[in-house]
């Protein structure tokens, strides 16, 4: 189950070496009881999402495939030689894809279009290959040319009928129910009737699962149901019932006029992984250079995304797996050496594990070396600064250089972690005596990504036990800054700033604050 700050707070401020088994009750929503439970449990990814993430995927796979086919081509080996031919089938295949995903992304709407899905298992591979053809006809000759467009032959031989069976996958997934997202309305107001009557029409391909309607007004004021839909009660119930049960999206039916009821909404709901947008209809109008897209035909201003597209998931995936492997195996010598170091200076496990919130709230163990004297008695109610009477004389050259944060590389090979992203907290982290939720505005939206080893903020000398609201306020413009211009490019300079400030030394204990780094 997401966290979202319910329940009594842990004392542990900053990174402590226990393992905690700690139960938060959760309050399910008005008429109900509390339920204790032993952490907030994981959310299933979304159908949608998972979807769109597997349609990706399987463009890159036949991107690749039609590369392996163009290589055994006669035509292909006559022109270039085998290291030649390999590098450009290599390039086609992620200039293709990088295509696909700009030109043609994997969204549900776009796959129900059979005529769209078609087009673009079409057009796209024609135009990057009739691209590179042409550029390559004046450079090397007709020859080359002529061979460099066997490529979209083949890509179009195998995304065609690949493209078609996912749209039709989609039409009948979206029929039979298990493909359809699940919907909050947030406003029990004509709007609202209007975008229901529209989502069910006939002419909505993608007919969704309307949950219910949420509207802050008491039960005196507000109707029990629009267009049979039922109101279910006010926002804070819509983010009891988020935290059972999955929504994709959120839809803010109110005059852009109560803007201070809408952010007040999207406060509230901003660490699910729903997409937030406000509707607008009549006397709501966005203004110009605004993210906006449509419901249903609808328009509507997008205040809360998704930060990152289905493809850039699998692409970011992909990376994370690759880097972390090749990782661990460089570093296997230098953790085995600090395992020896650490068992020999005194008793006490080599790792020590502790629950930390990851993507979509779920809490996941994280893995680190301990550098702290073993106390099985320590409840972790102090953070770890530089002068602190606990850190070993092995953990005192193992913070500085980081080298105690390698074992989370099994963390990003067991799919809970990212070589890139916010670092992960623990559950109910105090800063300077309050819930970290209450003095770092959106501070909920770090968790629809999941964390990183390290992070913008990171890089940017924001790193150490969080004491005071400014700092803590910085890192999570930082984590906020990196969501909304997220890249691999990005990812990659962070990477690189990353090996940098390692080789060179950094203050890992008390947290140096930087002025605003621009992306």
């Amino acid at each position: 189950m997401p966290y979202r700050g319910l329940g009594p707070p842990s004392p542990a401020p900053g990174d402590s070496e226990i393992e905690l088994n700690t139960t938060y009750p959760v309050a399910l929503g008005p008429g109900t009881e509390q339920e204790k439970r032993s952490g907030p449990p994981a959310g299933g990814l979304a159908p949608v999402v998972a979807f769109a993430q597997i349609a990706a995927a399987v463009d890159l796979i036949c991107l690749l495939l039609a590369g392996w086919l163009w290589l055994n081509a006669q035509r292909v080996e006559t022109c270039f030689t085998p290291l030649e031919a390999r590098l450009i089938a290599s390039g086609l295949a992620g200039l293709g894809w990088l295509a696909m995903l700009r030109l043609a992304p994997t969204r549900l709407g776009r796959l129900l279009d059979m005529p769209w899905a078609v087009a673009d298992a079409l057009l796209v591979p024609l135009f990057v290959g009739g691209s590179v053809a042409v550029v390559a006809l004046p450079l090397a000759g007709p020859p080359y040319a002529s061979a460099l467009l066997l490529w979209p032959m083949a890509a179009v031989t195998l995304l065609l009928p690949c493209r078609i069976f996912l749209s039709g996958m989609a039409r009948r997934g979206v029929k039979s129910g298990w493909l359809r997202r699940r919907i909050a309305i947030v406003g029990a107001t004509e709007m609202s009737s209007q975008l229901i009557d529209r989502l069910n029409g006939k002419q909505n391909p993608e007919t969704p699962d309307i949950v219910g309607i949420f509207d802050d007004r008491d039960a005196a004021r507000r109707p029990s149901a629009l267009s049979d839909v039922p109101v279910l009660g006010d926002i804070a119930y819509l983010s009891n019932l988020a935290s059972e049960e999955r929504l994709d999206l959120i839809v803010i039916a109110l005059p852009l006029n109560r803007a201070i009821d809408i952010l007040r909404s999207v406060q509230q709901v901003q660490w699910l992984t729903a997409e937030v947008v406000v509707l607008l209809d009549g006397a709501n109008q966005a203004p110009q250079g605004t993210s906006r897209s449509a419901i249903a035909g609808q328009p509507v201003l997008e205040l809360v995304r998704q930060p990152m597209a289905p493809g850039a998931i699998v692409a970011k995936a992909v990376m994370d797996y690759v880097l972390a492997s090749v990782a661990l195996i460089i570093v296997s010598p230098l953790l085995l050496a600090a395992m020896i170091a650490i068992r020999l200076e005194g008793p006490g496990p080599v790792l020590f594990r502790q629950p930390r919130i990851g993507r979509n709230g779920k809490i996941f163990q994280i893995l680190k070396l301990r550098t702290l004297r073993y106390d099985p008695t320590d409840l972790g109610t102090r953070g770890v600064l530089s002068r602190d009477d606990r850190i070993t004389r092995v953990g005192r050259f193992l913070r500085p250089t980081c080298i105690d944060e390698l074992p989370q590389l099994i963390n990003v090979l067991k799919g809970d972690m990212s070589m890139v992203g916010p670092r992960p907290h623990v559950a109910h982290m105090l800063v300077a005596g309050a819930p970290i939720e209450e003095v770092a505005p959106g501070y909920g939206a770090r968790h629809r990504t999941k964390p990183g080893i390290t992070g913008w903020a990171q890089v940017n000398g924001l790193s150490g036990t969080m004491t005071d609201t400014a700092f803590a306020i910085e890192v999570t413009a930082h984590d906020l800054a990196y969501l909304s211009e997220w890249s691999i490019w990005l990812d990659l300079r962070i990477l690189a700033r990353t090996a940098v400030v390692s080789l060179f030394g950094r203050k890992a204990f008390e947290a140096q604050s930087y002025e605003w780094r621009g992306l």
